[in-house]
């Protein structure tokens, strides 16, 4: 019986100790900074398209696929697409936008070659861009002055043998590739002298097979839809390349050891950082614990983080770890160094 007792009075204290972890972890959506981040002066920008030009249509989207299958679903071709030039450009605004990096303004009258037959946009003259900017309040345009997607489709019937009694047996298969390139230039009239260009270029492609014929093209993506896409994947590659990008990660914090890290555990949870913050540093000037200093200053860096202000959280994360050494300390501060040099190198291009 003691023995038993004994088992039971160690089960209940490992429970307790697992129950009162000082560390839990939050999983948190942070930004990145962009590949080629544009300099901070450049808060706004006019999205316009040079690309579209007199060879561009928007033909409805059963005439695109009947063309498709009157070649049999075996065509390669150039298709100029209106629709998708401006998927393109209206994507990329609402992206760049909701990365909270830039304020976006798409004119109306957004198609400035629609009218002549240009294969490839000259520069846009500084006049030009100087009128778009103070027309609609920005610091500088961004123009596609070059785009074109090629589509190459191929059907036919492939075999293949059931090895359970090796009988052969025929299927049909369709294959659909859109490449697409893709030019945008940036002019930022304040300076005249800061250019710079930027080629896209990229395949997607669609595969289906099924044994019925019908049920093949029931299925399978139609032309039109596919260009569609294509648009919205070149709009995410080249925002991914000037823009934020938000990804998840996991923060710890401490939430047990003392009476305020655990009533802060809901403000965390709520994603109430002011809050908990104004506990933690009432605590912090009233206790003289090295160890509960360490935890207070850990979580106030995590606060400063989440607000977007890695200078503090660097600054209160060196605190923590000088109150108190501890390997998670450590680590984020390690972590949160990293973060602040791939922001200043995304940004150290300056016009």
């Amino acid at each position: 019986m003691n023995n038993k007792k004994l088992i039971s009075a160690i089960f209940v204290v490992l429970f307790a100790l697992g129950a009162c972890k000082p560390i839990s972890y939050l999983t948190v959506d942070l930004t990145d900074p962009p590949k080629e981040g544009l300099p901070e002066e450049i808060q706004s920008l006019t999205l316009v398209d040079r690309a579209v030009d007199k060879r561009f249509t928007d033909d409805p989207r059963d005439s695109v696929q009947l063309r498709f299958y009157q070649s049999q679903f075996n065509l390669d071709t150039i298709i100029y697409d209106i629709k998708t030039a401006d998927t393109l450009l209206q994507a990329l605004g609402n992206l760049l936008y909701e990365s909270g990096r830039y304020d976006v303004v798409i004119p109306e009258n957004r198609f400035l070659s629609k009218d002549t037959l240009n294969p490839y946009s000259d520069q846009m003259s500084w006049k030009v861009a100087e009128d778009l900017t103070r027309r609609f309040n920005t610091d500088a345009v961004l123009s596609l002055d070059f785009f074109k997607t090629s589509i190459s489709t191929v059907f036919g019937t492939k075999k293949n043998i059931n090895w359970g009694n090796m009988a052969e047996y025929s299927y049909y298969a369709a294959d659909m590739k859109i490449s697409y390139i893709a030019n945008f230039r940036l002019y930022y009239p304040l300076k005249k002298d800061y250019t710079i260009s930027y080629f896209l270029l990229d395949t997607l492609e669609w595969k289906g097979d099924d044994y019925e014929l019908k049920s093949l093209f029931k299925d399978f993506t139609k032309v039109k839809d596919a260009l569609t896409e294509t648009g919205i994947a070149a709009a995410m590659d080249f925002s991914k390349r000037i823009a934020p990008n938000w990804k998840s990660y996991s923060r710890a914090y401490f939430s047990s050891g003392n009476d305020v890290l655990r009533q802060t555990r809901l403000f965390i949870q709520d994603n109430e950082w002011d809050a908990a913050m104004d506990m933690w540093l009432k605590k912090l000037d009233e206790t003289k614990s090295k160890s509960l200093k360490s935890k207070l200053e850990f979580n106030i860096a995590l606060a400063y983080e989440m607000q977007g202000n890695l200078l503090e959280a660097i600054r209160w994360g060196g605190k923590s770890y000088n109150s108190f050494f501890r390997p998670v300390t450590y680590n984020y501060l390690n972590t949160l160094k990293e973060r602040k040099s791939l922001f200043e190198k995304s940004y150290e291009k300056k016009p």
